[in-house]
């Protein structure tokens, strides 16, 4: 089995080769039957890249320790479900699961771009391939995951033990397939500019399309590493600033505003050059993640496949940004942009300045990830950058953010006087300024919280404002109130999709300010028996349970609870010690509330029964787990297409001017 994964992977790399060369060949000479010989040999790398999966995953369940990568990330302890994830746990094994997951998005896409854009294909499918074939030549030939050992141990090392729980199956393979995912729209764009139809604006749908893809996938696993990390991890807390969270923050927060500022281009045909390079370097910032993730300079927590090839993907990094910059160069005069920024005061100028604080944000957490390398270079001095710096810079240029995002879908196109403009934020203003003031009564004194928690209401206002000016005016029409409501998302799924999208954004925002300024927290020693206050909860340490596994020692706490004088039942936090690695994996007990959690940590348990805990309150985090749902269904109807609306058209419809000449189709709610 280890011998046919090797040959597959072998001819993958030889097949992706002759795909690079034949697809650019085919656009070059417009020749169809090279364009197509080389899409279905791009289609092939797929089923060899799943054989080579299937034979790696068969060593993993076999136990076959003959295989180097499976000695080093599994033994005969570990449980066989993790057989399945555990492949991507290391270094080899997760380039080959990038390879055959861009694969399959790579071929969806193609099928898709062939049809929509046919002269633009060609060039795309080679950028794809070219991208495949790093990854897969640095496969064969410096990290192969089916390489065998030349005498097979009786156990492997196991893997890392803070891996064996079910985030393993949904964490690591949507970051790894959101950082890769980038190279979609990067293909699609480059293929663009290599076609010379940058200045068409044809690609624009794809674009969008696959851009909000990425960008989906790279919200999901920065999510579900910040639940992990927050429920599962014991930390008690979803995000450190770590360089590797960073380097999944800064390729999002570049595809954020991409496909933000495409839609521009769609509706104004505008910013083609702006889009062109955040695009470039959206998939800078992804190849950059990539870096520190294997073996980068910067130390991190989260960097479980290290290794000594970092530096091999800062030169392909740094040879793919120079030559993207120089086609951009090349094709620069076909991307002069038809319309121009007329005001302002426009939706056209609070997309770009959204964009410049997405850039800024972006910067700012690239050079606080970078800084501790080129200051230990220039003066052989270690630093970090914590917490703090990210807090003070990144923070304030968030909340002007939320604002920008409740005021710019409110104004118009193209310009506005400012009487118009403040008339249309009037309500949301007002709302905000409501809530700071009513949150000053309620006792909130900190300013930063109470600006924060007005921005969220002022742009909570402006989605809220635009979904009852709908409605109500379809209920004039003589609709029912659910069923405006209902159709009004219906005839313009993108608007309102986006609108749902910043709703969970709003969510998300709130429990991070909630959580960040108002978490109380302490550290406690206990005996059994011993009671302990911490706000509103009381909670008594009645003892620990001791179990023995072939692999661990773990120690399981027991707690009574109290929320005020409500028993609210026994919390389990537990601690594992792993000898052979020196590893303790923590997991927390959490009592979750949409108004708070109640959090239980063990720190370390003393052999005369006294034992350590951390115990935090942590304000509305639940609301940033549940702006996950609610983001992934925004992002499905956003990428729904309009649906348009049947309607018969009277003779007095035609003769007041309503409805459209042709009298078949009217989109309903779905203006601007």
């Amino acid at each position: 089995m280890v011998e046919i994964g090797h040959i597959a992977i072998i001819a993958s790399f030889l097949v992706t080769m002759y795909s690079t060369f034949v697809g650019f060949a085919g656009g070059m000479l417009n020749g169809r039957d090279l364009a197509s010989s080389a899409r279905w040999g791009f289609y092939s790398v797929v089923p060899l890249l799943l054989v080579a999966t299937m034979c790696l995953i068969y060593a993993f369940v076999t136990n076959d320790f003959s295989v180097k990568y499976v000695a080093e990330n599994s033994n005969l302890a570990m449980p066989k479900a993790y057989a399945w994830v555990a492949f991507y746990s290391g270094n080899a094994g997760s380039l080959l699961y990038i390879a055959l997951a861009f694969s399959v998005m790579g071929s969806l896409a193609i099928k898709v771009i062939n049809v929509k854009l046919p002269y633009t294909a060609p060039y795309a499918l080679g950028v794809m391939s070219l991208v495949l074939i790093f990854f897969l030549g640095v496969i064969v030939f410096l990290a192969n995951p089916l390489d065998r050992l030349p005498v097979a141990p009786e156990d492997g090392q196991g893997i890392n033990p803070l891996l064996i729980h079910f985030g393993m199956f949904i964490h690591p393979p949507f970051q790894m397939l959101g950082l890769i995912s980038v190279a979609i729209p990067f293909s699609v764009a480059i293929g663009t500019l290599l076609s010379g139809r940058g200045g068409r604006d044809e690609w624009v749908d794809q674009g969008r399309l696959w851009g909000m893809i990425s960008w989906l996938l790279l919200t999901a696993g920065l999510l579900l590493g910040s639940w992990w990390a927050y429920t599962i991890l014991g930390w008690g807390g979803y995000w450190a600033w770590d360089p590797v969270e960073n380097s999944a923050l800064m390729p999002w927060l570049a595809m954020t505003a991409f496909v933000h500022s495409i839609m521009v281009q769609k509706r104004r045909g505008m910013f083609r050059m702006w889009n062109m390079l955040l695009i470039i370097t959206s998939f800078a910032m992804a190849q950059l993640g990539m870096f520190i993730n294997r073996g980068g300079p910067v130390p991190s927590v989260h960097s479980f496949a290290e290794s000594t090839m970092g530096w091999i993907f800062l030169a392909i990094m740094a040879i793919t940004l120079f030559c993207s910059l120089a086609t951009f160069i090349f094709r620069y005069d076909t991307l002069k942009s038809r319309g121009t920024l007329e005001s302002f005061i426009s939706r056209e100028a609070a997309f770009l300045a959204q964009n410049v604080l997405f850039l800024l944000i972006a910067f700012v957490t690239l050079w606080g990830t970078v800084f501790p390398i080129f200051s230990e270079a220039v003066d052989e001095t270690t630093m970090t950058i914590g917490q703090p710096f990210f807090n003070k810079v990144n923070g304030p240029l968030m909340l002007l953010l939320i604002f920008m995002m409740g005021v710019g879908p409110l104004l118009p196109w193209r310009k506005a006087t400012w009487r118009s403009a403040i008339r249309m934020l009037k309500g949301p203003l007002l709302l905000g300024i409501s809530f700071i003031v009513i949150s000053t009564i309620a006792g909130i004194r900190e300013p930063w919280a109470v600006f924060a928690f007005g921005t969220c209401a002022l742009a909570l206002g402006g989605i809220l404002q635009e979904w009852i000016r709908g409605t109500r005016s379809r209920y004039s029409r003589g609709e029912s109130v659910p069923r405006a409501f209902i159709r009004l998302i219906s005839a313009n799924r993108p608007r309102y999709g986006g609108y749902v999208v910043h709703i969970s954004i709003v969510m998300l925002g709130i429990g991070i300010v909630a959580s960040s300024f108002y978490d109380v927290q302490r550290d406690v020693v206990m005996a059994p028996g011993d009671v302990e206050t911490l706000g509103k909860y009381t909670f008594k340490y009645v003892g620990v349970d001791k179990e023995l596994f072939p692999d661990r020692v773990k120690e399981v706490a027991q707690f009574e609870v109290w929320s005020g004088d409500t028993y609210v039942g026994n919390m389990f936090p537990n601690r594992s010690f792993y000898p052979e690695f020196r590893i303790a994996a923590t997991r927390g007990a959490i009592r979750s509330t949409p108004w708070e959690d109640f959090y239980l940590v063990p720190s370390e348990f003393r052999e005369d029964g006294q034992a350590v805990f951390r115990v935090l309150i942590n304000p509305m985090v639940w609301w940033m787990w549940a702006s996950g749902p609610i983001l992934v269904l925004g992002t499905i109807l956003s990428l729904s297409p309009n649906r348009r609306i049947v309607r018969k058209l009277s003779l007095t419809d035609l003769s007041s001017g309503r409805g459209n000449i042709s009298g078949v189709y009217t989109p309903l709610g779905a203006g601007d």
